[in-house]
């Protein structure tokens, strides 16, 4: 094997790692969160022009859809981590990509609610493998002094793409429809688009990296590497990882579910037409978006600089001021109010995301990496159901700003439980 450690850049990278391998990746980075969401973000168009779904039915299926798609990636994940040990992140991410084009092509063709269900099961299989191959190799990569930077560096590359892809591809079905084609195939050829790309970052894949990691068996059973993943929550870094992954993931999502009804409703309510009222809430989501990609670099750079447990503490801690911020306000629709704390929130959602993808990147065994990505991923996906499942109640029932409340709560455990682990090894080391 190749010993050598060459520069991408100011990035340092682990041994064997070529500027190759490392484009190859960046592609995928750039990619990658656009196509997690955009199914999603054009299901809408699917129930209204495929199948005909009453807008009045079509939140409790938007719904359902997604609950099906958390219980799929919440038994899948930690297997398709296991399997990118055994055979090799490069084969398991080809074969990501590839689920990804048929759930893309399939998708819009769907005639019934059943045949929907299905496709979005093939959809959930391909977020669940590729998630895990793109923290794997996130943690493979890069040298231990790099690793850091190479996190913030793929970090903006999702967060471009996402935009690109809300403000680029969503637009298709509209472009389709204005050069003369019908209203069904304009939905069509948008996922058709989608499909096409999914297909070409499973070839740009085959230039990844080859082969196992070291020290896995090419014929270790699944099994024993999931087992592996779980017994290395015995270090209680790792442990760490592992939970704040549940907050992480549902920062996220958060912002996505219930950022934009709150805001909605609040500016209707302050006599905004809905066009405006839209318009204000997709301007926040974006003003949110943007303080994560501009700050994923800086906190990356600070991560590299100091320790990486301090640097989750630091992370939640953010995010748990954010988060509470949001919730306690009054007045949402308002931009005075509500941009400082949005900042706040962007500031500690790409924290808490990064700094947990570093430390488990340092602590876990090499030749398990890909399982332990698995099982944060699984964490992850936990805490995704969690907010999904209950904050449309406490939303509904007790405020809008009480989810938001809710998982600052949750990063100020992550936070609690973080600095007891410091006084924990500062006393042993003392």
């Amino acid at each position: 094997m190749n010993s050598t450690s060459i520069n991408f850049g100011p990035i340092l990278l682990a041994p064997g790692v070529s500027r190759r391998h490392v484009a190859c990746y960046l592609f995928a980075a750039g990619v990658s969160i656009g196509l997690f969401t955009y199914l999603v973000s054009l299901s809408p168009y699917i129930l209204t022009v495929n199948l005909g779904i009453p807008e009045a039915e079509q939140g409790r299926l938007m719904g359902n859809l997604q609950f099906l798609q958390e219980i799929v990636v919440i038994l899948s994940i930690s297997w398709w981590g296991a399997m990118s040990d055994r055979f090799g992140r490069r084969s398991i991410y080809v074969i990501s990509w590839l689920i990804m084009g048929v759930a893309y092509l399939t998708y819009s063709f769907a005639t019934s609610i059943p045949q929907l269900m299905a496709f979005r099961v093939i959809y959930a299989l391909a977020i669940a493998a590729s998630t895990t191959c793109l923290s794997a190799i996130l943690a493979d990569y890069p040298s231990e002094q790099s690793r850091g930077k190479f996190t913030g560096m793929a970090f903006i590359l999702n967060g471009l793409g996402a935009v690109a892809f809300f403000a680029g591809l969503n637009q298709l079905p509209d472009i389709f429809q204005k050069n003369g084609v019908d209203e069904l195939w304009s939905g069509r050829y948008a996922f058709l688009f989608a499909a096409a790309l999914s297909f070409i970052a499973s070839i740009v894949m085959i230039g990844l990296k080859p082969g196992r990691p070291e020290g896995v068996a090419p014929k270790t059973p699944i099994s024993q590497l999931i087992r592996e993943a779980l017994k290395a929550a015995q270090n209680k870094r790792i442990g760490l990882a592992y939970f704040g992954a549940f907050a992480a993931r549902a920062d996220m999502i958060i912002i996505t579910l219930f950022l934009v009804l709150w805001v909605v409703n609040a500016s209707n309510a302050a006599g905004l037409t809905m066009g405006e009222a839209q318009a204000r809430a997709g301007m926040f989501v974006g003003i949110t978006s943007l303080a994560a990609v501009l700050w994923a670099p800086i906190f990356g750079i600070i991560s590299d600089k100091i320790n990486r447990l301090t640097a989750m503490i630091i992370a939640f801690g953010l995010a748990a001021i954010g988060y509470t911020w949001l919730g306690t306000l009054t007045h949402v629709e308002s931009f005075s109010e509500t941009i400082p704390a949005l900042l706040f929130v962007g500031v500690g959602q790409s924290s808490t995301a990064l700094a947990s993808t570093v430390m488990l990147g340092q602590e876990s065994p090499v030749k398990y990496r890909g399982s332990v990505f698995g099982m944060q991923n699984f964490f992850g996906a936990l805490g995704i159901l969690f907010i999904s499942s209950t904050g449309g109640y406490m939303f509904d029932l007790i405020g809008p700003g009480t989810p938001f409340i809710a998982i600052g709560a949750a990063n100020a455990l992550v936070l609690i439980v973080g600095l007891i682990l410091w006084k924990h090894e500062s006393s042993k080391a003392s």
